[in-house]
């Protein structure tokens, strides 16, 4: 189909799936190519999405994923397989936990990506939006690795 695969949670917990060609943290908005399973009669196939409404962004390997998969919590054991060793945990508004990497976080940015620790894991990278974010913890940084 299009672009990148991404699913899209919005602050108020609504979620759709799709591709987009123009996704950039730098812009306010971006395209989203609904898939046919979101697609509802009379709504339109592409949607513009504004980043003041979202939770986070998922880049994802399928739109299907596994529901009955359990997401690693835990750095132990993993393989260092991600583009940045830099641990971070963050903690979402409605509490939900999200373990990765990250190359950099800045606060004061609109947003920032980490990849998940778990190569089996369906995302394959996801930008979380700053104010969604009720707190951030990195961890040390592994020099060796």
């Amino acid at each position: 189909m299009f672009g990148k695969k991404v699913i899209v949670k919005f602050k108020d917990g609504k979620i759709l799936k799709g591709w987009t060609e123009n996704f950039s943290p730098n812009k306010e908005t971006f395209h989203l190519y609904k898939t046919e399973e979101f697609s509802e009669k009379g709504e339109k196939d592409i949607v513009e999405i504004k980043f003041s409404s979202l939770k986070v962004v998922f880049f994802v390997k399928s739109h299907k994923g596994d529901k009955d998969y359990k997401k690693v919590r835990t750095f132990e054991g993993q393989p260092k397989i991600t583009p940045s060793q830099r641990k971070i945990i963050v903690t979402c508004n409605d509490d939900e936990k999200i373990y990765g990497t990250t190359l950099g976080y800045n606060p004061n940015k609109k947003g920032f990506f980490i990849y998940p620790i778990d190569p089996k894991d369906n995302n394959e990278r996801i930008f979380i939006i700053q104010e969604s974010v009720k707190s951030v913890k990195l961890l040390e940084f592994d020099k060796n690795n």
